[in-house]
Parts: C-alpha cells; structure tokens; sequence
C-alpha cells in the first residue's frame, strides 16, 4: 500500500463513506512511529516487524501490531 493511500485527519471525515482499502500490520506499525515522535522523546528503530523505543533514562520498549481478523 503506498502511503498516499492513507487518509489522516479532515481528510477522513469528508471520505468516510469511500474508505475500502485494507492496511497491513506493517503500515500500522509505521503510522504509529511517526505519530508517537510527536509525543515522545526516544530513539525509534524498526526491527522486523517490531518497533524499539529507547529512552534516555535507560527503559526500552518492543511494539508490535497483529490483524486478529
């Protein structure tokens, strides 16, 4: 899926009837990288089909996403 095939904010209210495409794990994942930069300050790095986060006080995190349907 390209990523022009998302639909972020005002964008999603005037299309909601037109919404059929299917996003994958992956592309989730990645959308949720680029919107937890905007509230954390980490070091992201993708590992497979992970997401690490790394604090500078020394916690670290592994985030994954799975389809369950």
């Amino acid at each position: 899926m390209d990523k022009s095939d998302h639909l972020f904010g005002p964008e999603m209210e005037d299309a909601k009837e037109n919404l059929t495409f299917k996003t994958n794990s992956l592309d989730l994942l990645l959308d949720l990288k680029v919107l937890m930069k905007e509230y954390y300050m980490a070091t992201f790095e993708q590992d497979g089909k992970y997401l690490k986060l790394s604090f500078q006080n020394g916690q670290r995190f592994r985030v994954s996403v799975e389809e369950i349907s």
